[in-house]
């Protein structure tokens, strides 16, 4: 199905997309003065942005503002409330239950530590995290530590718990990779089905790689593979391009699971799990100006209400964001 990219506004970066229990859809995302804006998707329109201001954190028990890093992660809270999750120039994981006339004030929930020789010394978030609603009153919170390891922490009623690791990807293997460093960069949680949470991010090849959560147990790390595109040497052929961004998740129901990233062309690529099979990568373009293409910057964000489509947005490079219906029933 052709996409058809529709311009959201210029002046804002870093977006993050949810469905409240309302189903409609909700845009977060930063200004250029650093404020958190919110812009509400109408029918086939969007609002004006609204300004929620500049947004801090602040330490249980104290009053010294910490800053909020730009990427931030989204979840459903309730009918009209969002769960945010962020990290602070240090590290700390931040949270925020964000209702439509709340403040954007940030808790500090403090960082995981290490305890070699068994001191504990705090090592802190070395990427921004992902946040899902994983059951009621369940929150899960991802994201990566300095050595390249998943952290994972769950919030249920009300109280935060420790970080665990999920392990370190494996390593590739070869000489022509030896001594690739593991990526270090946001992931993507979604949750599918009753309790089952895709865990997704790039590897040091590029791959998508997957890690599922199937309300018991973790699995292995899986590799979803990489595009193909045409070879350069001989264009008739097509050889695996590595993504170019970290990828965006979301499920449209029980068995399905739909993920998001920026392509080697810098046009966004999907791939999906209909229940039984991943597909192979497709292309799902980038916008168009006129004629001119406008490859995309790499931050990408997906959400669906659980119908038939997924909406996505994404940065370009003309400093705008685009928003895309997208569905494989058309």
């Amino acid at each position: 199905m052709p996409a058809a990219w529709s311009a959201v506004g210029a002046g804002l970066f870093c977006p993050v997309a949810v469905s409240p229990e309302s189903g409609r859809v909700v845009l977060l995302a930063r200004a250029g003065g650093g404020e958190l804006v919110r812009v509400e998707r109408d029918g086939a329109s969007w609002r004006p942005p609204r300004s929620l201001g500049v947004p801090v954190a602040r330490r249980r028990g104290g009053s010294v503002a910490v800053p909020v890093d730009w990427q931030l992660a989204a979840c459903t809270g309730g009918p009209d409330a969002i769960e945010l999750a962020a990290r602070s120039p240090d590290g700390d994981l931040l949270h925020l239950r964000l209702t439509p006339d709340g403040p954007a004030e940030f808790e500090c929930l403090g960082a995981p530590a290490a305890a070699p020789a068994g001191r504990a010394i705090r090592v802190g978030l070395a990427a921004p995290p992902a946040i899902c609603r994983s059951g009621r009153g369940r929150l899960d919170v991802f994201a990566m530590g300095p050595g390249g390891e998943v952290l994972h922490a769950i919030r249920s009623r009300d109280e935060w718990g420790p970080f665990e690791s999920l392990g370190t990807p494996p390593e590739p293997s070869g000489d022509r990779l030896a001594g690739r460093q593991a990526v270090v960069e946001a992931v993507a949680a979604c949750r599918y089905g009753p309790s089952g949470i895709g865990l997704f991010h790039r590897g040091a090849e590029g791959q998508l790689l997957l890690k599922w959560w199937n309300g018991a147990d973790w699995s292995d790390y899986a590799s979803l593979g990489s595009p193909d595109v045409p070879a350069e040497s001989y264009p008739a052929v097509t050889a695996p391009a590595p993504l170019t961004a970290p990828p965006a998740a979301c499920s449209r129901g029980a068995n399905r699971l739909d993920v998001f990233a920026r392509g080697p062309c810098g046009d966004l690529m999907h791939t999906g799990w209909d229940g039984a099979d991943w597909s192979r990568f497709e292309s799902l373009g980038m916008p168009v100006d006129g004629e001119q293409p406008i490859p995309l910057t790499g931050t990408v964000t997906a959400r669906s209400a659980g119908g038939r489509s997924c909406d996505v947005v994404a940065g370009a490079v003309d400093g705008r964001l685009y928003y895309l219906t997208w569905s494989d029933d058309a």
